[in-house]
């Protein structure tokens, strides 16, 4: 993967192959979901360009490699949800853990189930280099993450 995230969404590690040797390129990260950005210049070196970037990640960030003329030669969209994924098991661990006499722990599921499409659904986007409904994706998934208490039945 060209580009990794950390796990607390706060860093992103960008690995770009195939680069000309011995330029100086800079490596540019904007998170499309909250905003932040961050940039900075590396030497390739042998064609490869190895660079972290701290910015807050969460979301999805649209990363980019000018050469020393601006022109892009590579560009990555990454999807950072480690804000969804502790979501999600917090929903299924409440749909597991549910006591309720009516259908609100079934309700739980479905919508963990649903909120998991959508953030995979807004990964194959990125992957695709679809930045913008990557993000909407993510958005929906984001907005569709809320905690549900007691069983309202």
């Amino acid at each position: 993967m060209p580009v990794q995230p950390t796990a607390a969404g706060s860093r992103l590690r960008v690995i770009a192959n195939k680069l000309t040797a011995n330029t100086r390129y800079i490596v540019s990260a904007t998170n499309i979901t909250n905003g932040s950005s961050a940039a900075t210049s590396e030497h390739s070196r042998s064609g490869k360009v190895i660079k972290t970037l701290s910015l807050d990640a969460r979301g999805v960030t649209k990363v980019e490699l000018k050469n020393q003329q601006g022109i892009v030669e590579k560009s990555y969209v990454v999807v950072t949800a480690t804000d969804i994924d502790c979501c999600i098991a917090k929903l299924v661990h409440d749909a597991i853990n549910c006591t309720c006499k009516c259908d609100q722990c079934k309700k739980d599921l479905r919508r963990a189930q649903t909120v998991r499409l959508l953030l995979d659904s807004a990964m194959y986007e990125a992957h695709l280099g679809l930045a913008d409904t990557a993000n909407d994706k993510y958005n929906k998934a984001k907005a569709l993450c809320t905690e549900v208490c007691a069983c309202g039945c």
